[in-house]
């Protein structure tokens, strides 16, 4: 079984679970790590996006351990992020070089290439020195949580936090839909996935509707596309003579992520958050009385 799930109905038993869990399994992750097998540290960076998914179930009734899980966690895969952006950059180039059909230069491609396999020794030396860090405050966290008072969670907050997540992702949607800002379809991306990574904690007591779950995953899909296209845009801006040919393409490419992404939203977005309140909770006492 998915062990992030909450499997029974202490709430607060499971909460603490997971946390634990998934605290391990990224220390394990990183503490695995080989300069030739390095997947670790993009299944650790999983792990504490799921935490902080987690930590913001609490964030109506327990703001302290909210932040302080919040931030621990969110300052974490920073540190092991300079090996996922080369890495997201080579694979994406990958891909817009399969789907080129003559649009682009290959020598532009190459170009980009070689340049990212010159960063590659120093970009592994870097991330296995900080993996040992993070592994080792991964350690001192696990220490003090089994010491310290556990978090506590009820029906009550839980479904409180899951509305907020909805309205959060919904509104975050309708401004990237607005504005069409790199930034804020990140911004939208991160609230959808916390929002989906909710879902998938109640999906063994309160089961969402399948096509609601695969659909919600389809778009964090979608948008974790889009959003590797934007650091890859970013990257270009320093490579003048690769610069234009490649930005157009990228540009078209986003924009069809977008559409399909937006697609989406409109069916997964479209109850106002008071509606989606009432829904959530009416099934939720239908299956758990």
């Amino acid at each position: 079984m998915d062990n992030f799930v909450f499997q029974t109905g202490d709430l607060s038993a499971e909460f603490n679970r997971v946390v634990l869990q998934q605290t391990r399994s990224a220390r394990e992750q990183l503490q695995s790590l080989t300069s030739t097998q390095l997947e670790g540290i993009h299944e650790a960076r999983k792990c504490f996006k799921r935490l902080r998914a987690c930590y913001r179930l609490l964030k109506s009734a327990d703001k302290v351990t909210f932040r302080q899980g919040n931030q621990f966690f969110r300052d974490l895969p920073a540190k092991l992020s300079v090996l996922r952006d080369t890495e997201v950059m080579s694979e994406t180039l990958l891909s817009l070089r399969a789907d080129n059909h003559g649009l682009v230069d290959t020598a532009v491609f190459d170009q980009l290439e070689r340049q990212l396999a010159l960063q590659q020794p120093e970009t592994i030396t870097e991330a296995m020195t900080q993996s040992q860090l993070v592994s080792d405050q991964l350690g001192q966290f696990l220490r003090r949580y089994k010491q310290a008072e556990q978090p506590t969670l009820d029906a009550n907050v839980l479904l409180r936090a899951l509305v907020k997540s909805y309205a959060v992702a919904r509104r975050s949607w309708k401004q990237a839909r607005y504005s069409g800002d790199d930034d804020d379809c990140h911004y939208w991306r991160k609230c959808a996935k916390y929002y989906w990574y909710q879902l998938r904690l109640i999906s063994v007591l309160c089961p969402p509707p399948k096509k609601q779950l695969n659909s919600l995953e389809r778009l964090c899909s979608l948008l974790g596309d889009y959003h590797d296209l934007a650091v890859l845009k970013v990257q270009l801006t320093r490579v003048a003579t690769a610069e234009q040919p490649l930005q157009t393409v990228i540009a078209q490419r986003q924009r069809q992520l977008f559409r399909e992404a937006d697609d989406l939203a409109e069916s997964l977005f479209k109850r106002r958050a008071n509606h989606y309140n009432v829904w959530l909770t009416k099934r939720w006492h239908r299956i758990i009385p």
